[in-house]
């Protein structure tokens, strides 16, 4: 999403998404990591999209969603609570 073009619209869907699909952890159902399983995976997105105010089957174009998450970042959630925060990349900025 973050590479697409300004005016490609993209709806918010659960379930695997584009960065999910090449990480080792991903097994039948979604996420078998041990640090994050798919429940707790669905519980961060929810606290993510809440705080982005977005919800699934909206849809908004890439531009959009890009700058949202630029006026929005960091989530107070993603900088308390995510375990990814040292890799995150909106932390760089």
């Amino acid at each position: 999403m973050m590479n697409s073009a300004e005016e490609s619209v993209i709806e918010i869907t659960r379930g695997v998404d584009d960065l999910c699909a090449v990480c080792p952890s991903l097994g039948d159902g979604g996420c078998n990591n041990p640090f994050g399983d798919e429940g707790k995976v669905g519980r961060w997105d929810a606290r993510v999209m809440e705080g982005l105010g977005i919800a699934y089957g909206e849809t908004r174009t890439a531009g959009e969603l890009r700058r949202l998450i630029d006026s929005k970042r960091p989530l107070t959630f993603c900088q308390e609570r995510c375990p990814w925060k040292t890799v995150c990349a909106v932390f760089d900025h």
